[in-house]
């Protein structure tokens, strides 16, 4: 009978961990509702961490707005380029090095970073097989939720198969509106107003329904060419002109701008250009070799077009009214596609018919009655679904407003360190839409003043809090995409694909944390995240230090150090990690750590060897010492202590301090 019960435990362990299902119901550690950006690299990093984990995405395309929506220009600004967003360009490059074909092709830089759809798609997919505990399940809607006292337990997914329930320990929405979050009873934030009083006139950010576009040496396939002018041409058109024109200026002149330069904006690589490794988006001369691009510049959808102050809250709040607006945002990007094929004289460019579009699409153009039948080979090679920039938003633990995210000119980073930082960001806050006071959270005190000015678009680093993910009371869920606890400013500087893979990391980190430790998100502590995520290599603080690169051994207690704040550091570039220390400066990192503690004395101007360290840990740790052995042992000897050394000592003994909650 023992060995019939031990076989039952072994079967039902092994099955929660292969996500098997028995009576339609799926058991995981972690599920990830969205495979986009975020969602992705959640699943990943959980993953990693040795999590059960479930990716549910309900098109059939991997990469959320940077694949899906096509939107594959990457938006950082060179400083956050870490952690798992840092390894996927690394891939992007090495795959586009390989075919001898530049990927600094758009936003007129020479330091950018572009790749085509499929190849993102690819890349992300890799990395999710790599990291064997993940299940991948495409084409799948979560149309349910289920809580128990105030906790995420499960949720019902449908697929053409039929609907299941999926049982996890967090649940996490990732997905492109937050449409995951309202299922939940989590309050969130739609425009300026907070759910259950959801204003569906107010306003979000516009979307774009961007469009991968190519030349063709050999001319545009006849299928590809428009011959008439799509529905409501004459109403886009005089926008257009005023964005782009034939004989416009050259960027950074004044709109018009030409056709080089709109095509650089969104340049995207091509392996078939014969040209492919002479172009460099800081050089202009190289803008015209370009031969892929993507629509996204004047077709802003609504816009300020037709008098409308922006996309209103409806599209968030009523599916059907999405749909609508999808449609239009297509349909003016068919207009737009019609402008350059005719105004702009690109008669050899049409909808790129290469990137692996076309099974299946969120606004299902192919039933819209006000679409001619003509245009459907065209629209068949067009994304699956829009950019949307502004989606629910949870109402977290933490807030982030505007005053977090200004940054100094001169410093090109915030001033105030964060200490509960888990994800970095560096882009501008950039809203597509109006800023007057009425379109702003009405509860958080924005002013249109407090917007950052045009002086000071080069942006910069700031930090993001773990609070933002967690909600302010459901438990079993987190916020992993444009979702996260931020105002509607702020979500102009989160909502790039840069930022969203690293708080979507975090995210990751923090549900793999607290899964292990068997309790909710919100009793993580930030360092228990934060050494995960130095683990892997992602630069949490806002300092660079030169002799402190990512592979160094000091690299995780220096961070540490840096956003805890207890070593000073003597400049914004050098840590000193060779410099020799004195008992002084021990004596303060460990007061700045543990508050005004009785320490053994020194003689505080000597040098600090090593085995002199390590003796006078076990005085200060006296009976709990055993509970820092690792940290101890490590010191002996007679060589003088560095700098180096004593950051990493601290971080270890920060982490066992804080998670155990030893106080001395």
């Amino acid at each position: 009978m023992h060995f019939v019960i031990t076989a039952l435990l072994f079967l039902f362990t092994l099955l929660s961990q292969s996500g098997a299902y028995a009576s339609d119901i799926m058991i995981y550690d972690v599920a990830v509702i969205g495979a986009g950006t975020g969602g992705t690299a959640a699943a990943i990093q959980a993953a990693r961490m040795g999590m059960n984990v479930v990716l549910i995405e309900e098109t059939d395309w991997v990469g959320g707005q940077m694949t899906g929506a096509a939107v594959s220009t990457m938006d950082d600004v060179r400083s956050t380029r870490t952690g798992i967003y840092n390894e996927f360009i690394t891939r992007v490059r090495e795959h586009y090095d390989k075919r001898e074909t530049a990927v600094n092709t758009c936003y007129w830089g020479s330091d950018t970073i572009a790749l085509e759809p499929w190849v993102g798609q690819k890349v992300l997919s890799d990395m999710i097989k790599e990291s064997s505990w993940i299940t991948l399940l495409l084409n799948t809607k979560v149309i349910k939720a289920n809580t128990e006292n105030g906790k995420v337990v499960s949720a019902v997914i449908k697929d053409e198969s039929g609907e299941r329930t999926i049982r996890a320990k967090v649940f996490i929405d990732a997905t492109e509106a937050g449409d995951f979050i309202p299922l939940t009873g989590a309050r969130y934030r739609a425009g300026r107003s907070i759910s259950p009083n959801i204003d569906k006139n107010g306003v979000i950010q516009d979307i774009t329904y961007v469009a991968v576009v190519k030349k063709y040496p050999d001319g545009v396939p006849e299928e590809l060419r428009i011959t008439t002018p799509p529905p409501h041409y004459n109403e886009y058109v005089p926008h257009f002109r005023t964005i782009t024109t034939k004989n416009g200026s050259w960027w950074p002149g004044e709109y018009p701008f030409n056709v080089p330069s709109h095509n650089a904006y969104r340049g995207l690589p091509d392996v078939t250009n014969p040209d492919r490794s002479k172009i460099d988006g800081g050089v202009a001369a190289t803008w015209p070799l370009i031969t892929r691009t993507a629509i996204n510049w004047a077709n802003d959808y609504p816009g300020r077009k037709f008098g409308a102050a922006g996309m209103p809250v409806k599209f968030l709040e009523d599916r059907k009214f999405r749909m609508e607006a999808e449609r239009r945002a297509m349909e003016e990007t068919l207009a737009f596609l019609y402008y350059m094929q005719t105004e702009l004289g690109m008669k050899d460019w049409s909808v790129d018919d290469r990137q692996g579009y076309g099974s299946s699409f969120t606004n299902d153009w192919q039933n819209w009655a006000e679409m001619p039948k003509e245009f459907a080979p065209i629209l068949m090679n067009f994304p699956p679904f829009p950019y949307i920039r502004e989606s629910r938003r949870i109402v977290g633990v933490t807030t982030m407003t505007v005053k977090d995210v200004i940054r100094d000119v001169n410093l090109r980073r915030i001033l105030n360190m964060v200490p509960e930082s888990v994800a970095l960001g560096e882009y501008p806050t950039d809203i597509h839409g109006l800023r007057d006071t009425k379109y702003l959270d009405s509860d958080l005190g924005e002013k249109p003043e407090d917007i950052p000015n045009d002086k000071e678009w080069k942006g910069g680093l700031f930090q993001i809090p773990m609070g933002v993910f967690i909600p302010e009371k459901v438990d079993g869920l987190l916020a992993a995409e444009k979702n996260i606890s931020v105002s509607r400013v702020v979500n102009g500087s989160t909502r790039l694909q840069p930022v969203t893979m690293l708080t979507g990391q975090a995210v990751g980190a923090l549900a793999a944390v607290s899964v292990r430790k068997k309790v909710a998100p919100r009793e993580v502590f930030p360092i228990e995240v934060q050494w995960e995520l130095l683990g892997s290599k992602d630069k949490l603080s806002y300092y660079s230090f030169g002799d402190v690169p990512v592979d160094s051994l000091w690299w995780r207690g220096v961070e540490l150090a840096m956003l805890y704040g207890y070593m000073d550091n003597p400049g914004e570039t050098i840590f000193g990690v060779e410099h020799d220390m004195h008992w002084l400066e021990v004596r303060d990192a460990f007061r700045r750590i543990f508050g005004k503690v009785e320490l053994p004395q020194r003689e505080y101007e000597a040098s600090v060897t090593r085995g002199e360290f390590g003796e006078w840990l076990r005085e200060v740790f006296g009976e709990k010492a055993e509970k820092y052995d690792a940290v101890i042992r490590q010191f002996k000897g007679g060589e003088i202590m560095k700098k180096g050394h004593l950051a990493a000592a601290l971080a270890e003994i920060k982490y066992i301090y804080e998670t155990h909650k030893i106080k001395k």
